[in-house]
């Protein structure tokens, strides 16, 4: 091998070790920059000394050591949604849609990272409020969680948000914690049975209301007829009077005594007033009985 051929060798192995250099340096770098999103902290794990440092609040870039591992930790918003299935007193099963949104208090993510390393604290928010509700609903029946819905769900509510805030393996790491009860599900046939039960009470308020209504308007349809039947009575009475007055004027006026004469004559005259007739002569017969002659108004004949 000739002085050239060793040259070329040695040069390429040296290019070859800068290059090797270059690379490694460039993984050393980058193991030693983070950056860190808005919304997001950063836990710098340190194994060596075994050592969890304090969040870093994004967004930042900086750098650590390369032996070192950061853990990007998402603390703004979320939210945790699911349909939790519990039973009631008399064992009817329910689905309740619940939403449960909050924020990560910074300041404790340091420990809700020591408490969950793996970040899976959303299992706890599950568990907790699993069992808070289902203990809940076992205090109530099935129509009681329809008829007091209001007091369910603020009992739910309530107990839910201070059992995650009091939660030892959370140490009030949710802050703006928020719990949103969205619906109460129940089986088909269950609805199915409140539905005919609802419009069954419903025909009999129906049926009622139209009973009601018919004995009213027969009371009026009775109290109508009374009323004019009393109306009627009252008329005829008045008309008696009336006629009695009358003949005992005629009587006092004419000297006489024979009172059923007067009547009957008066009557009479009564009567062909009803009779619509303009013109007519009376002459009393011989047995004392009105002899009445009736002249229309369009003859030319004498009687």
């Amino acid at each position: 091998m000739n002085e050239a051929e060793k040259g070329r060798k040695l040069l390429a192995g040296l290019l070859i070790s800068i290059i090797a250099l270059g690379v490694f340096g460039l993984i050393f770098a980058l193991t030693m920059f983070y950056a860190v999103g808005v919304g997001e902290v950063a836990l710098i794990i340190d194994p060596l000394a075994k050592t969890v440092s304090d969040p870093v609040v994004g967004p930042v870039w900086s750098a650590k050591a390369p032996w070192t591992t950061i853990k990007i930790i998402y603390y703004a918003t979320d939210k945790y949604e699911d349909t939790i299935p519990c039973f009631t007193a008399d064992q009817l099963e329910m689905q309740v849609l619940i939403q449960i949104r909050w924020n990560l208090n910074i300041s404790r993510i340091r420990s809700l990272y020591l408490s969950y390393p793996s970040l899976n604290y959303k299992s706890a928010i599950e568990s907790i409020t699993e069992q808070i509700m289902k203990t809940i609903t076992k205090d109530y029946n099935a129509l009681e969680t329809i008829s007091n819905r209001a007091e369910v769900i603020s009992r739910i509510q309530d107990s839910v948000l201070n059992g995650l805030k009091e939660a030892p393996s959370l140490e009030g790491a949710l802050a703006s914690l928020e719990f949103n009860l969205r619906d109460i599900g129940y089986p088909k046939a269950y609805t199915d049975a409140i539905e005919a039960k609802l419009v069954a009470e419903q025909q009999k308020i129906q049926a009622t209301f139209e009973r009601e209504r018919i004995l009213i308007l027969a009371n009026a349809t009775a109290q109508e007829a009374i009323i004019k039947a009393r109306g009627e009575a009252e008329a005829k009475i008045i008309v008696a009077e009336g006629t009695k007055e009358a003949i005992q004027k005629i009587m006092e006026s004419a000297g006489v005594t024979n009172s059923t004469a007067i009547t009957e004559l008066y009557l009479w005259t009564e009567t062909l007033k009803q009779l619509n007739v303009s013109t007519f002569i009376i002459v009393t017969g011989p047995s004392g009985v009105p002899i009445i002659y009736q002249i229309p108004g369009n003859s030319t004949q004498t009687p």
